[in-house]
């Protein structure tokens, strides 16, 4: 995991033992869980997990055939019309990257799959977590938001 979780002990043994501390994850297998619990000293018997579905009313999961090497961007191909109908809205799609560069270059293709007057419009944004602050709150919100560009 993180290496920075791993000086979380630090911290915590520093703190007074009421203060409260507690650990959140999307994701959290179970090798990595005892770490975690092992890192941060928590006692096995005191702790309390919370695990809720991520399947949402407005979530559509998706399988799509990989005809290219994993590293080909024609992959992303069907996200977007070709031809572009003109008046076309796109849905809103989430594709994630292990790889900043990676998404980057993804979101540069995308974008150039885009009709000419469309593609410096903001509709094909990428987002990880090196990026200012104020330029990650604008992107959330615009995606975020139901009459957002992106």
């Amino acid at each position: 995991f993180r290496p920075a979780w791993g000086q979380l002990g630090d911290l915590r043994i520093r703190l007074p033992t009421k203060v409260a501390f507690q650990v959140l994850s999307g994701t959290l297998p179970p090798h990595i869980k005892k770490a975690v619990i092992q890192n941060l000293l928590f006692k096995p018997s005191r702790l309390a997990a919370i695990k809720l579905s991520s399947n949402c009313a407005n979530i559509t999961y998706a399988i799509h055939e990989v005809p290219f090497p994993l590293s080909d961007f024609r992959n992303l191909d069907f996200l977007v019309p070709n031809p572009y109908p003109a008046g076309f809205t796109l849905c809103k799609t989430i594709v994630f990257h292990d790889d900043r560069q990676l998404a980057q270059n993804t979101s540069n293709y995308m974008n150039m799959l885009l009709p000419l007057d469309l593609q410096k419009k903001g509709i094909i944004q990428h987002y990880h977590s090196a990026m200012s602050t104020e330029y990650l709150k604008t992107v959330f919100e615009d995606f975020a938001s139901p009459t957002g560009v992106c």
